[in-house]
């Protein structure tokens, strides 16, 4: 199943831009929330769409590509030079991104 997971996601990541027509930050979001997408929601065939980068945090949109799960949102932070997802889900509260440290223009 690991196995599957991973030729998916390499499939996935292959079928992206290449890392010279977007930005290294920009690909190393994409592939963050990529894997946590595939490994802790279940979802098969996602695609991401960076929304926002500022700083050390990042948003991004969620899809299905199938449609088999409603379009989400997640929010990633940079620390120690990795991007890994905070929270991914489909509504927030300000405050509980107030938690997180997420700046308002990255809402």
């Amino acid at each position: 199943m690991k196995r599957a997971l991973q030729s998916i996601l390499l499939l996935a990541l292959t079928a992206l831009p290449s890392a010279s027509l977007m930005s290294d930050e920009k690909s190393d979001v994409i592939q963050a929330a990529m894997r946590f997408v595939f490994q802790e929601a279940g979802v098969t065939d996602p695609s991401v769409t960076v929304e926002a980068i500022e700083g050390n945090f990042a948003r991004v949109a969620v899809v299905s590509v199938s449609g088999t799960t409603d379009p989400a949102t997640a929010y990633l932070k940079k620390s120690g030079g990795k991007w890994t997802v905070l929270t991914l889900g489909t509504a927030f509260e300000d405050s509980e991104l107030s938690d997180y440290g997420i700046p308002s223009s990255v809402r």
